[in-house]
């Protein structure tokens, strides 16, 4: 029986073999050696089609490599990876010494013994309450060195003999007193000049110290003031960097001036940079650009009478001034009032002596008694 079927086998067609399936057909072709040419032959013929291209399933035929997504070979972007990761590693190695480096100075800085600083001489406190008191008062100190100006004097010392040392010092605002500025989109920046400037300058530089202190920066301000003090009236000239930052708003410290204040007019437009000594400042309107202004020529008739009246202490003078909105308007007109009650003293006999009458005016109508 077994001879039989072997024979039958032998005799099949070949259209049999086709019509199995590809298993039968591999595990044919694996148990039958003798088949193998003929089965080979016929089994290359059995292909995938994918994407137009005949790919055999035989094992003999190399798959191809996985398509890579990035683009790249992956021996490059394992090194790519390697450098990322020792460059984070330096990267956090360099913050990690800045940030030791910054903690071990506070520390020294805190527990270091410094007589000047030296303020838990009465506190028995324990050890870490003393060294956070310590620290509070070293970020105190840093951000009150940061808001304070830096220097403490603003002006040397006054000139000696056989210098000539003006007996007032009057210290002006540059912004919206001098010049205006303004902007456009046609020509940016610009800084209008103030009707009568030359004559004011002219007019106070003969018995005051002129010092133009601003809050605006020196890049800005030497380069305006260079072009508009063609005689080099303005001694000094004090920027942003004099002035004490207090409460968001930046503010003209008199105590740091190195001039006797009982001599000393600070002339501004902004009541809150002059809010330290009110006394010894004259709030006037800011000018806005017009043409026809003339308050720089009232600014120098009431200087000059300051001083032509020799006056001891300017606080007194400025105080009752400081009540109106616009000074120079009421200065305008108690000088009117003055110049009528002096015609009227003409035409009076002699009852007064000039002089005593002269005082009793001055009281009046410039001290406002």
């Amino acid at each position: 029986m077994a001879q039989f079927l072997h024979r039958g086998a032998r005799l099949c067609s070949p259209i049999l073999w086709k019509s199995l399936c590809s298993k039968c057909e591999l595990n044919a072709f694996k148990k039958s050696p003798r088949l193998q040419p003929t089965i080979t032959s016929t089994f290359k013929l059995y292909s995938v089609q994918t994407e137009n291209k005949i790919i055999h399933t035989s094992d003999s035929v190399k798959q191809p490599d996985p398509i890579d997504l990035f683009g790249e070979n992956k021996d490059e972007r394992q090194k790519e990876k390697e450098k990322a990761i020792k460059n984070l590693k330096i990267g956090f190695f360099v913050i990690g010494a800045s940030m030791v480096l910054i903690l071990g100075s506070g520390l020294y800085v805190l527990v270091s013994e410094d007589d000047s600083n030296k303020t838990d001489e009465d506190d028995h406190s324990i050890y870490p309450v003393k060294l956070y008191k310590r620290g509070r008062l070293a970020i105190s100190n840093f951000f009150e060195s940061m808001r304070a100006p830096s220097y403490e004097k603003l002006l040397p010392d006054p000139l000696a003999f056989p210098y000539i040392q003006p007996p007032y010092t009057l210290l002006i605002e540059m912004n919206d007193l001098l010049i205006h500025p303004e902007w456009t989109y046609s020509t940016g920046w610009r800084f209008k000049k103030r009707p009568n400037v030359d004559y004011f300058l002219d007019q106070v530089g003969q018995n005051y110290e002129v010092v133009v202190f601003t809050s605006s920066n020196g890049y800005n301000v030497y380069p305006i003031l260079d072009n508009l003090d063609k005689n080099g009236v303005i001694m000094y000239r004090l920027v942003k960097n004099a002035t004490d930052y207090i409460e968001g708003h930046h503010v003209k410290n008199l105590e740091r001036i190195n001039r006797d204040l009982s001599k000393v007019i600070m002339v501004d437009c902004d009541e809150k940079s002059v809010k330290l000594q009110r006394n010894n400042a004259l709030v006037i309107p800011k000018w806005t650009g017009d043409d026809n202004d003339h308050q720089l020529v009232q600014l120098a008739e009431f200087l000059n009478v300051i001083s032509a009246s020799e006056v001891i202490d300017v606080r007194e003078v400025l105080s009752y001034y400081k009540q109106f909105e616009n000074p120079l308007e009421t200065f305008k007109e108690n000088q009117r009032k003055l110049l009528e009650l002096q015609e009227e003293q003409k035409q009076l006999s002699e009852k007064l002596p000039v002089k005593k009458t002269s005082d009793r005016l001055k009281q009046q109508f410039l001290y406002g008694k």
